[in-house]
C-alpha cells in the first residue's frame, strides 16, 4: 500500500498510528539545500513491512505528532548524517535509536561510503534506475517518476536491515554498527556553533595571531549573516575572499580597492562592518596560535600506526579508513580526548599497540 502527498491531518495520524506498531521503520528524506542556508525538507519517505507512506512535508505545515512518533521509534537509514540534520532542524527532534545500513555495509566487507543503489544492488538483486537525483523536489505536483524515486529510497531499507544485522551476528560486529550509528544520532552535531567555523576553512589552522582572529571573526560574522538571511555561506563572502580580507592591510579609510573579488554591492552594504571586525582583530589576538604540526618523532609513529591499522584491517576484511583514516590517527597523537580511537571497538583493536607506539 502507497500514500503519496498526504495532505489531511487524519491522514497523518494514520501513518503515526501505524509507525507506532513498529519495531522499526525505514525512512529517507528529500530535501533542496542549494539556495538556502537551511535545507527545505519537501518529503519524508517512510517504509514498514506492509506499506510506503510519502509525507509531502511542504503541503504538511504541522507534522508535530508524526515528529513526535519519528522520536519515539528505532529508525533504519542508509547514510544518515544529511537526513537526521535536515530532521533535527525541522523538529527540535531526533529518533529514539538509528541503524545505518551505509555504517554496517562497511563494516562487513562492503567499499567505504557505498550507495544505496549499489547496495540494493549487491543484497537484493534489483538495479533501480535513480534518475532523479537532481530533480526539483520543491516543485509540486511530483511527477509520477519522482514519486517512484522517492518510493525506492526506502523500499529495500527493511529487507537490507535483516541480511545486514545476519552477517554482523555471524562476524560478531553486531555491537560495531550500533555504536557508529549511534554516533550520529546526537543533537550536537547539528546544532549551530560559530566558533566552529574556523574548521572550514583548512589554511586557517596555520595562521597565528591577528590574521587568525581576523579570519576566525569573519567566519563568525559571515555564518550568523547566512543564518540570518537563510542564504549559503559562499553567497554572503568565499573563502578566498574571506582570508584574503584577513590578510590584507585594511583601515578605517580602505576602500577595499586592493581585492578585487569583492563586489561593490558588498562593499556598500558591509563595509563598516567589516572594519570594525578587522579593527577588533587587532586588539589582544594572543589566543589565536597556529595549530601544532607534528614533530619528526610523531610523522614515524604515525606511519607505524597506519602499517597496524592496514594489517589488522586485511584480517578483518575491511577498509582501513573504517577502522581510522589519516585525519583521525593525526588526532588520536596530537588531542587524543577527541579521538574515537579511544572508546569502543576501535580501542579495543587498536589500544595495546598504540601504547606500545606511543611509549
Amino acid at each position: 500500500m502507497n500514500k503519496i502527498n498526504q495532505k489531511k491531518s487524519e491522514s497523518i495520524e494514520k501513518i503515526n498510528s501505524e509507525i507506532l506498531k513498529q519495531s522499526h521503520i525505514a525512512i529517507d528524506t528529500e530535501f533542496m539545500r542549494e539556495r538556502t542556508y537551511f535545507a527545505k525538507l519537501c518529503l519524508v519517505q517512510i517504509a514498514t513491512p506492509s506499506s510506503i507512506f510519502c509525507i509531502d512535508a511542504i503541503s504538511n505545515d504541522n507534522l508535530k505528532e508524526f515528529w513526535n512518533c519519528i522520536s519515539n521509534s528505532s529508525c533504519i537509514f542508509h547514510s544518515a548524517r544529511q537526513d537526521l540534520e535536515v530532521i533535527f532542524q525541522n523538529s527540535n527532534l531526533l529518533p529514539n535509536k538509528i541503524f545505518d545500513t551505509q555504517i554496517a555495509a562497511g563494516l562487513v566487507g562492503f567499499e567505504p561510503q557505498i550507495s544505496y543503489a549499489n547496495l540494493v544492488e549487491k543484497l537484493c538483486g534489483k538495479v533501480l534506475k535513480k534518475s532523479q537525483t537532481r530533480a526539483n523536489w520543491e516543485k509540486r505536483p511530483l511527477s509520477k517518476e519522482m514519486i517512484s524515486y522517492a518510493r525506492e529510497d526506502v523500499e529495500f531499507l527493511l529487507e537490507m536491515h535483516t541480511i545486514l544485522l545476519e552477517k554482523l551476528k555471524k562476524m560478531n560486529r553486531i555491537s560495531w554498527a550500533e555504536e557508529d550509528s549511534k554516533s550520529l544520532n546526537n543533537c550536537n552535531l547539528y546544532k549551530f556553533d560559530p566558533n566552529e567555523a574556523i574548521n572550514r576553512i583548512k589554511s586557517a589552522k596555520y595562521l597565528s595571531g591577528r590574521t587568525k582572529k581576523a579570519v576566525h571573526l569573519l567566519l563568525k560574522w559571515r555564518e550568523k549573516k547566512a543564518i540570518e538571511k537563510n542564504l549559503p555561506r559562499q553567497w554572503i563572502l568565499r573563502d578566498k575572499t574571506l582570508v584574503k580580507i584577513a590578510t590584507t592591510s585594511i583601515g578605517l579609510n580602505s576602500d577595499f580597492s586592493d581585492i578585487k573579488e569583492i563586489s561593490e554591492r558588498f562593499i556598500k552594504k558591509n563595509r563598516n562592518e567589516v572594519i570594525e571586525i578587522l579593527e577588533k582583530s587587532r586588539i589582544s589576538a594572543e589566543d589565536y596560535p597556529p595549530e601544532n604540526k607534528m614533530n619528526e618523532k610523531q610523522k614515524k609513529i604515525m606511519t607505524e600506526m597506519q602499517k597496524f591499522i592496514v594489517k589488522i584491517s586485511k584480517s578483518l576484511n575491511i577498509a582501513p579508513e573504517i577502522i581510522a583514516t589519516k585525519k583521525e590517527i593525526k588526532l588520536y597523537l596530537m588531542e587524543k580526548n577527541k579521538s574515537k580511537l579511544i572508546k569502543g571497538w576501535r580501542k579495543n583493536l587498536t589500544e595495546e599497540k598504540f601504547l606500545e607506539l606511543t611509549g
